[in-house]
């Protein structure tokens, strides 16, 4: 029978619910904020395959404050985008040789060979690795110069007349057995394939075995101070590496010469072994995404797709949290009464008469920015006027018949307040959280913006924060915005519905 009278109750709540559902539904403002809830929600559950970077930490996914990509129909001129010469760089797999032509230009007393090394390479992509095999035909015999050039399969086209935001060629290299020859000599070139311009980014002169991995110095990367200044000394001027080199649109290709110097009279020279790894041509364009990067270089969309679980979270867990504050305060202070309910309501008038947002900001900054305190102070500092709304609603309700019969059946404080004082205040419940997360997300962003935010998360109003000095990137600060007010407006109209269906004052009459 107990079996019996759970699955009646179930069922009982069952229909209510979807009783309540379609009286939500018939709401126009119901309908709307459901919709407009359902929309996010599903973007933050969805977080993980919409967005394909880390919104806090992927750093120079582009070039920096670079706008959407669609930009380019509109000003296809002043337009361009990422560039890789290999989808993947470092040699992972023979295959990845295809990514390069290799053109070996050797004397007629060197052999020169190269191949695929599978368990070899650099320390940033591991194993695999282009090994080169040089030796002399006749060891007692010089073998003057050898070369071998790289170059990419693709070509980098420039489409606009502004030039990338940042260019790099990364790559590793390792030697051993040069001691045999006067000395190996790398120079890294781009072409200029237009003009026939060819601009020497790096050059190096390796007379020994390496003791590891080596790379230019300095680096080959736009963004590097001391590069800018060898590329500057060049061209005498101070400006930006890409603005010296990209002058003009049309195609540009990376090449890695090899020049094996052999002028020694050495007896019976040994073979040399030549590493190279990590090689790529990288172009980050002026623009990128759906919204483009912010000034890290970090993709703004995924940012905002990642915010949208933050600001949900906090806002539904803080209401939780004040609301439950609120209601058990109320209960007490209105069931109870006498100076526990005076003592419990000059609490409340306190916490009321204090300015939230200079509290917030002062607790925040005592107990640190984590995602968690946030949560702890929005919700212990949003319950005071819930709680005085539950207490008018208690004081009036025990003093209704069904109470006092209640009490003379000998029903006791707690059974009386779970069984028909709860029951008959669950309709502010619920339209208190409705209305009370919209508080919490707007509290949220403006600690955020204000700098007290947790470091490891992105959330809509960190993201208005780091736009503050780059207003007029409006693809940057208009969509956080606008989602925080579209969130807040959901929970809003969805607030109003229920206080049509539960509040009798406001309740249509059919």
């Amino acid at each position: 029978m107990a079996t019996k009278g759970a699955k009646s109750r179930r069922e009982f709540f069952i229909e209510r619910a979807k009783g309540f559902a379609r009286q939500v539904f018939r709401s126009k403002r119901g309908t709307a904020g459901i919709l407009i809830l359902a929309f996010f929600t599903a973007i933050a559950l969805a977080a993980p395959i919409l967005a394909k970077h880390n919104p806090t930490y992927d750093y120079h996914v582009s070039g920096l404050r670079a706008c959407p990509s669609w930009f380019k129909y509109f000003v296809p001129a002043d337009v361009n985008e990422n560039f890789d010469a290999t989808e993947k760089p470092g040699f992972y797999t023979e295959n990845s040789i295809g990514d390069w032509n290799i053109t070996i230009f050797q004397s007629s007393n060197a052999i020169i060979r190269y191949e695929f090394n599978n368990s070899f390479g650099s320390l940033k992509s591991g194993p695999g690795s282009l090994q080169i095999f040089m030796k002399r035909v006749n060891p007692d015999v010089p073998s003057n110069v050898s070369t071998i050039i790289i170059e990419p399969r693709k070509d980098y086209y420039l489409p606009s007349v502004a030039p990338p935001k940042r260019f790099i060629v990364p790559v590793s290299f390792f030697a051993e057995g040069v001691e045999n020859l006067t000395s190996v000599n790398v120079r890294i070139d781009i072409i200029n394939l237009e003009k026939g311009n060819v601009t020497t980014l790096a050059f190096m002169k390796i007379k020994s075995s390496t003791e590891g991995w080596v790379e230019p110095e300095p680096r080959v990367d736009s963004y590097d101070t001391s590069f800018k200044s060898k590329i500057g000394g060049m061209f005498e001027v101070t400006v930006d590496p890409v603005e010296v080199i990209f002058t003009n649109r049309g195609y540009y290709r990376i090449r890695v010469e090899i020049s094996f110097m052999d002028d020694q009279p050495l007896v019976k020279a040994a073979p040399v072994l030549f590493y190279i790894d990590d090689l790529n041509f990288k172009v980050y364009g002026n623009s990128y995404g759906l919204l483009g990067t912010d000034d890290q270089g970090r993709d703004i969309f995924s940012q905002l797709v990642y915010g949208a679980q933050i600001s949900l979270f906090v806002g539904i867990v803080s209401s939780v949290v004040s609301v439950v504050i609120g209601l058990f305060v109320g209960l007490v202070a209105g069931f109870v009464g006498g100076v526990v309910d005076e003592i419990l309501m000059r609490i409340t008038d306190a916490l009321l008469v204090i300015p939230t947002l200079p509290l917030m900001i002062v607790l925040i900054a005592v107990l640190s920015p984590s995602i968690w305190n946030i949560i702890l102070v929005i919700g212990v500092l949003g319950w005071m006027g819930f709680a005085r709304t539950v207490r008018s609603q208690t004081l009036s309700l025990k003093e209704r018949t069904f109470v006092e019969a209640a009490r003379a059946a000998g029903g006791g404080t707690f059974h009386i307040i779970r069984y028909h004082i709860i029951p008959n205040v669950m309709s502010l419940v619920y339209v208190s959280l409705a209305t009370s997360v919209p508080s919490a997300i707007v509290s949220e962003a403006a600690l955020s913006w204000l700098g007290l935010f947790d470091p490891n998360i992105m959330s809509w109003g960190k993201m208005l924060h780091d736009a503050q000095n780059y207003i007029y990137l409006w693809w940057w600060v208009i969509p956080p915005g606008l989602c925080i007010a579209l969130v807040a407006l959901s929970f809003i109209l969805i607030g109003y519905a229920i206080d049509d269906i539960l509040n009798p004052k406001l309740r249509e009459r059919r």
